[in-house]
């Protein structure tokens, strides 16, 4: 990710965090359209060495990503 895009970037995280209305999944007990629009940003911010700059103050899409990575079936589609 060029360094540059690391402002807007959180920027918009800080935005869904915002957003973020559910536990385990973005919007509640189920994975839902709006964790399957996520999941690819955030399996390729993962991979970006600003990974943890980008998330840093948004918990709760840390915990989202920690808990929704470990899913088998995403597991197996992502990696």
């Amino acid at each position: 990710m060029d360094k540059a895009a690391v402002a807007p970037v959180k920027t918009a995280l800080e935005a869904i965090e915002s957003l973020t209305a559910g536990h385990p999944y973005e919007l509640g007990d189920e994975l839902s359209i709006a964790d399957f629009y996520l999941i690819p940003v955030f399996t390729y911010l993962s991979q970006a060495p600003e990974d943890e700059a980008t998330i840093a103050q948004t918990p709760k899409l840390r915990t989202w990503w920690n808990e929704v990575s470990q899913v088998p079936s995403l597991k197996k589609v992502c990696t």
